[in-house]
C-alpha cells in the first residue's frame, strides 16, 4: 500500500497487490496492520481446537517466500517448536510460479487434517499418516520404516530446504548425525537443495541457458551480415576508393599552383591590373572619350572588381603572417 503516492515496495508492490487481494477473495483473513503484510487466518482443528494461521509477508514478497505459523500451540508434524509451518508448497516456493493463495490453502488443509502427532496423548505410535515431505517425529515411523532411528525427520526437513529440528529428533538420529559424515553431509544437501537460494540459481541457469541459445542462434545471421559486408567491399570499395585517390590527387595538383607566393603574386597581379583599368576609364572620360553614362557602369564594375580582388590579398596576407 503506497503511503503520500510513495510505495515502500518499488516494484514488488503491484504482485504484492495481487496476490493479497487473492487471498482475502478466498479466505477471511483480517489484515493486522495498515500496508497489509501480516494477516490473520481463524482455523478450527480437528477436535473444536481453536488457533489462528498468521500469514507474513517479508519485505521482498513474492520474491522471498512469506512466513506461515500457528498463534496458539499446535502438536503437528508440519509445525516446528517454534510454531511455523513446513509445508512443500512453502518449501518450493518459486517466484513467478508460486501462489500465495495455494501456499495458504495447503497450510489450513494441513492444519485441519487428521493427521496425528505421536507425541501427543492418545495418539499411538506409528498410527499416524504423515503427509509425503514432512518430517515425521520421534517414536513415529516413516511409511516403509519400522526403526525408530530412521533419519526420516531430518531427511524431509532438509528437502524442504531447513535444517531439521534438533529438538524433535532421538538422541540415537543426533548420534548418527553426529557420527556418520555421509549421512550428515546428505542431511546438509537436502537443505541447500530445498532453499530458496538454491531456486533462485536454478532459475538464473535456465535464463542464462536461454540467453546462450538465443546467442547461438545469431551466428547464421551474423555470418550473412560479414558475406554481404564482404561482397560490397569487393565491389565498390575499390572504385570508390580509386575516385578518392583522383579527387585527392587534383586537390594537391590546384593547391600547388595556387598555393603559396605564386598565388599572391598572381592576386597582386590582379589587384594592380583592376586598379589600373579603373584609372584608365577616369581618364578617357575626362577626355571626353566616354558618355557619362557608359563610363559610370564600367568604372563601377572595374572598382567593384578592384575592392574584391584587394579583399582576397589582403585575407591571403593575413593568412601568411598567422
Amino acid at each position: 500500500m503506497a503511503y503520500g503516492g510513495y510505495s515502500p515496495y518499488g516494484a514488488l508492490e503491484p504482485e504484492r497487490g495481487q496476490h493479497v487481494d487473492a487471498l482475502l477473495r478466498r479466505f477471511p483473513a483480517k489484515p493486522i496492520n495498515p500496508d497489509r503484510s501480516v494477516f490473520d487466518l481463524p482455523l478450527e482443528l480437528r477436535g473444536g481446537k481453536a488457533t489462528a494461521l498468521r500469514i507474513s509477508l517479508p519485505p521482498h514478497f513474492p520474491q522471498e517466500r512469506p512466513v506461515l505459523a500457528v498463534l496458539l500451540p499446535v502438536v503437528h508434524p508440519a509445525v516446528d517448536g517454534t510454531g511455523r509451518l513446513r509445508t512443500p508448497a512453502l518449501s518450493g516456493w518459486v517466484y513467478g510460479q508460486s501462489s500465495l493463495v495455494d501456499v495458504v490453502a495447503e497450510a489450513v488443509a494441513t492444519l485441519t487434517s487428521a493427521v496425528v502427532d505421536a507425541r501427543q496423548p492418545g495418539g499411538p505410535a506409528g498410527a499416524a499418516a504423515y503427509p509425503p515431505g514432512y518430517p515425521v517425529p520421534p517414536g513415529a515411523a516413516a511409511p516403509g520404516t519400522n526403526s525408530p532411528t530412521h533419519l526420516s525427520s531430518a531427511a524431509a526437513a532438509a528437502a524442504g530446504g531447513q535444517l531439521p529440528d534438533v529438538g524433535r529428533l532421538a538422541p540415537s538420529q543426533l548420534a548418527t548425525l553426529l557420527s556418520d559424515e555421509e549421512e550428515y553431509k546428505k542431511v546438509l544437501r537436502g537443505v541447500v537443495a530445498g532453499s530458496q537460494m538454491a531456486a533462485a540459481l536454478e532459475d538464473i541457469r535456465v535464463k542464462n541457458r536461454q540467453l546462450a541459445a538465443s546467442n547461438l542462434s545469431q551466428q547464421g545471421a551474423i555470418a550473412e551480415a560479414r558475406n554481404q559486408l564482404a561482397v560490397v567491399r569487393s565491389s565498390e570499395y575499390q572504385a570508390i576508393r580509386a575516385r578518392f585517390d583522383e579527387l585527392l590527387a587534383r586537390q594537391a595538383k590546384v593547391s600547388k599552383v595556387l598555393g603559396g607566393p605564386l598565388f599572391r603574386e598572381r592576386l597582386e597581379d590582379a589587384v594592380s591590373e583592376a586598379d589600373a583599368a579603373s584609372a584608365a576609364l577616369g581618364a578617357a572620360f575626362l577626355a571626353g572619350q566616354l558618355p557619362l553614362e557608359q563610363f559610370l557602369e564600367q568604372y563601377v564594375d572595374a572598382r567593384a572588381r578592384h575592392h574584391a580582388l584587394d579583399l582576397k590579398r589582403q585575407a591571403a596576407e593575413a593568412v601568411l603572417h598567422a
